[in-house]
């Protein structure tokens, strides 16, 4: 079969495809998977990587861009907030990012072990008893406070990993400094002079941030820091040393005492 005669059967498909879909709009019978794959005919840009039923009747929640969603089952509307059981007094937004984080911690994991520290800029504790994968942009405020109080994290035996997530873009000036850091012959001082100090490198290079920024996609992540720890939980946000040390502890206790 010829290459045009190819394309038409799969132009065909594709308009046969949204012709169900649309058919079951009208229907009220859509599927999980048909609102993703509707929703991404309507808005191509947008990435949803999780989507299934909500506590809230007649929608579905999705994860897209790293934003809680929610979506009619008919696949008409979506809305973006909170969502609250009055009479229970739930907080729903709270209850499915949490049951989604638990679900993608296995994945996170795997992921994060393939990389190389060779792509990575690491600060690595003297005396290291817990490892986090922070995903970092250049001009975060919260990163930069993050980064100032480093030695904090290393004094409390937590390695810190840095992973590039320019919220703007791989096009973007904040791509463009970390390139720069990622392609300095001394990595940790040129983070430091570009988060601390405004000091940018120029340095240019072959480097792993597209890949980092794939890895962002996959987890649908929508903030920086982005802290992925070693068992793949992610905490969205920074938390100071003390607090964060405390919860480590916990979490190796309690998997220690389950052995």
């Amino acid at each position: 079969m010829s290459y045009k005669k190819i394309a038409s059967v799969m132009v065909s498909i594709s308009v046969l495809v949204l012709t169900l879909i649309a058919g079951k709009v009208q229907a009220g019978e859509l599927s999980a998977d048909e609102v993703k794959s509707l929703m991404k005919q309507r808005f191509p840009s947008l990435n949803i990587t999780l989507i299934n039923d909500s506590q809230l009747p007649g929608f579905f929640a999705a994860e897209a861009d790293g934003d809680l969603i929610y979506i009619t089952k008919d696949g008409r509307y979506f809305i973006q907030g909170t969502a609250i059981d009055m009479e229970q007094r739930k907080n729903l937004n709270r209850e499915q990012t949490t049951a989604w984080n638990n679900l993608k911690s296995p994945m996170r994991k795997e992921d994060i072990a393939k990389l190389n520290d060779k792509d990575m800029v690491i600060f690595k504790a003297p005396n290291e008893k817990h490892v986090i994968t922070v995903f970092t942009d250049i001009d975060c405020g919260y990163c930069r406070k993050l980064h100032k109080e480093r030695q904090d994290y290393l004094d409390r035996g937590i390695t810190i990993r840095y992973l590039a997530f320019p919220r703007a873009g791989l096009q973007s000036s904040a791509a463009k400094k970390l390139e720069g850091i990622w392609c300095s012959k001394d990595r940790q001082t040129a983070m430091t002079n570009a988060k601390l100090k405004q000091k940018f490198s120029k340095a240019s290079c072959e480097n792993p941030i597209a890949e980092h920024m794939r890895l962002v996609r996959k987890f649908g992540l929508g903030g920086t820091p982005s802290i992925v720890l070693e068992n793949g939980n992610l905490i969205g946000g920074y938390q100071p040393a003390e607090i964060l040390a405390q919860n480590l502890d916990s979490m190796k206790a309690v998997k220690q005492a389950a052995k």
